[in-house]
């Protein structure tokens, strides 16, 4: 069954998150980009109110924030189960050596680290889905998110058709990773997602009252929860 995730920047946005039915908790400060890092003290309000109602996730800004210095804000906060980790500005880098190396700090520190394919990687200057699918067998990585860099240019069907989504996923799979799809998505874009090769659904502007920069609404994640339920629910039934 297709999971919600919400992306949260506080501890009032997860309990409404939580009224509304999230099944994943995900930490995010939207005003910091496509994957803007919480500060440890706002992780920590968030992993205690959250209790064991749901998993929790933060997105981890991209690998450029962790090298050179050290890693992001979020690395090691107890109770925080996945750490999204993009690759933009990595395009014409050797990335893949300072990946595995923060992955391996991630892991030791009982954290997995996801990484990111962006939609519109020409834009973010990030590695290709096809340069990440061929990390992923160099990798201990169990999950991969499709999101995209910049959210003012539409959602990710704006950016990347059906039909490449369902191949892209069906790569995903074969290779024994569990999917997360985002990137803008609305009730509408959400009605056309294939959700039987999708484990969990992300959102954040659709979950708020004012866009991502809002504030989350319960009613809201009420909503799109029931819309991930219905389709699958459906879906099962005509098979």
């Amino acid at each position: 069954m297709t999971q919600l995730l919400v992306s949260v920047r506080d501890e009032e946005e997860a309990e409404a998150a939580l009224r509304g039915g999230a099944d994943w908790i995900d930490l995010k400060e939207p005003a910091r980009g496509a994957l803007g890092y919480v500060y440890p003290d706002v992780a920590a309000r968030v992993v205690a109110a959250v209790g064991n109602r749901a998993p929790v996730s933060a997105a981890a800004g991209e690998l450029s924030d962790w090298i050179g210095w050290g890693p992001a804000f979020v690395h090691a906060v107890p109770g925080v189960k996945l750490l999204k980790l993009g690759l933009a500005g990595q395009k014409s880098q050797d990335w893949k050596d300072a990946w595995l190396r923060v992955q391996q700090a991630t892991s030791d520190a009982g954290q997995g680290l996801v990484p990111v394919m962006y939609a519109d990687f020409n834009t973010a200057r990030a590695p290709s889905p096809a340069e990440i699918l061929t990390l992923l067998s160099e990798s201990i990585a169990d999950w991969v998110l499709i999101d995209t860099f910049d959210k003012s240019a539409g959602g990710l069907l704006d950016v990347l058709d059906r039909a490449a989504l369902v191949d892209l996923l069906g790569s995903i799979r074969d290779r024994g990773k569990r999917t997360v799809v985002a990137g803008r998505l609305t009730v509408e874009s959400m009605a056309l997602l294939p959700l039987e090769l999708i484990d969990v659904v992300g959102v954040r502007g659709a979950a708020c009252k004012g866009g991502r920069t809002g504030v989350i609404c319960a009613s809201r994640v009420a909503q799109l929860h029931g819309l991930v339920g219905n389709r699958r629910a459906g879906a099962a039934a005509l098979h």
